[in-house]
């Protein structure tokens, strides 16, 4: 082996990859904290509503039970994930500045549209 193979300079990651690597990994943190509360809430809301329906059974109102509206909580687990693969896709091939506020911008629009079905949720369990 000649010297110049055994002290080769370290490979370093280029900046730009590695500034898109903690993006990606930054916002999919973020969006993930979504898919955590929408799991959440798909496993608590449905034995919430079993326990409201039993209890206005036993009550002697059985037409107050309401069914769990799966529709909703679904979509708030379904909405994150399309958002960062939406905002990833259009990315691809721009800049770090234009990849961070589609990023910003799909992370408002799943929030917003997390908040008005998580609010739909609530008003269709509330009498």
């Amino acid at each position: 082996m000649t010297t110049a193979e055994i002290e080769k300079p370290p490979v370093e990651t280029p900046p730009r990859l590695a500034a898109s690597l903690a993006l990606w990994i930054v916002s999919g943190l973020v969006f993930a904290w979504s898919v955590y509360a929408a799991v959440g809430n798909l496993v608590q809301v449905p034995a919430q509503f079993e326990a409201y329906r039993d209890f206005v059974t036993k009550g002697g109102a059985p037409e107050l039970a309401k069914g769990v509206p799966w529709a909703a909580l679904v979509a708030t687990l379904v909405v994150p994930v399309i958002g960062w693969l939406v905002a990833w896709r259009l990315g691809r091939r721009r800049g770090l500045a234009q990849r961070v506020l589609l990023f910003v911008i799909a992370w408002a629009a799943v929030s917003a549209l997390t908040v008005s079905l998580t609010a739909y949720v609530f008003q269709v369990s509330s009498l």
